[in-house]
């Protein structure tokens, strides 16, 4: 049944039923759900077109992606654009150049805040209980971010290939201590597993086409982690480990 409009003001009724029946309702009615449901695909067509620019725009450093098992140093992740190097010919940064004084100064300096401390309200929340540190009121507990252990063994197998300028140490080649870091580095890079594409291109120089290993990568803000390490830095000596500290964490 059609609806007639009538000027406010007129005597009759504003809507009149007096045209005839017309049985158009339903498909009406069809069409007014046909809009409805486009309406709504297209909403939410573009919400999530909205929420996928939005996640990768902030990449893992967003909430929702957020760090499975707590670290206290969670907080201060963030992500950046890296190009790596290559490590042939001259682009060689100073970690890959020679042994020297300058060398040994720049590895040391990228693990030097290794021992750090924290609160009793972060220990807490590790998933793996930790020792206190003695002597400290209120208690804080020791840490190390894995990242650093790893920088450390690096630089033991980094000086083990130049016997002939480092003198002979506990930390040699053929001890379980190198056996553990060189455990401790594979699992660290299977864990990460950086899936950043390495590519051939082809070099004029070379006439052939070359692996291209100086690519992009996302990488976290090492330097953030650095500082985090500096603000919580705990010293260079370790307390004695053989003393026992009783506590309830």
């Amino acid at each position: 049944m059609r609806l007639t409009y009538k000027p406010i003001g007129d005597k009759n009724p504003v809507f009149s039923t007096s045209q005839q029946f017309e049985y158009d309702h339903p498909r009406t009615a069809y069409r007014y759900w046909v809009l409805l449901l486009l309406g709504l695909i297209l909403s939410v067509s573009l919400n999530l077109v909205a929420l996928y620019t939005w996640l990768y725009s902030n990449g893992p450093s967003n909430p929702l992606f957020p760090q499975a098992l707590y670290s206290p140093a969670q907080d201060i992740l963030e992500y950046k654009q890296v190009k790596f190097h290559s490590g042939f010919g001259s682009d060689l940064p100073i970690f890959d150049q020679p042994p020297s004084d300058e060398v040994d100064k720049a590895w040391d300096g990228l693990y030097e805040f290794a021992y750090s401390k924290i609160s009793r309200h972060e220990a807490i929340r590790l998933p793996n209980k930790t020792y206190p540190i003695l002597g400290e009121k209120p208690t804080t507990y020791m840490l190390a971010l894995d990242v650093f252990h790893e920088l450390h063994c690096l630089d033991e197998i980094r000086k083990a290939m130049y016997p002939e300028y480092y003198p002979p140490s506990s930390e040699g080649i053929h001890t379980s201590h190198m056996r553990h870091c060189l455990s401790s580095l594979r699992q660290s890079i299977m864990c990460s597993a950086d899936i950043s594409p390495i590519v051939w291109q082809w070099s004029e120089k070379s006439r052939a086409a070359k692996e291209r290993s100086d690519v992009l990568h996302t990488c976290r803000d090492f330097e953030k982690i650095q500082q985090w390490g500096r603000d919580h830095f705990a010293g260079r000596t370790m307390q004695n480990m053989t003393i026992f500290i009783p506590d309830d964490l």
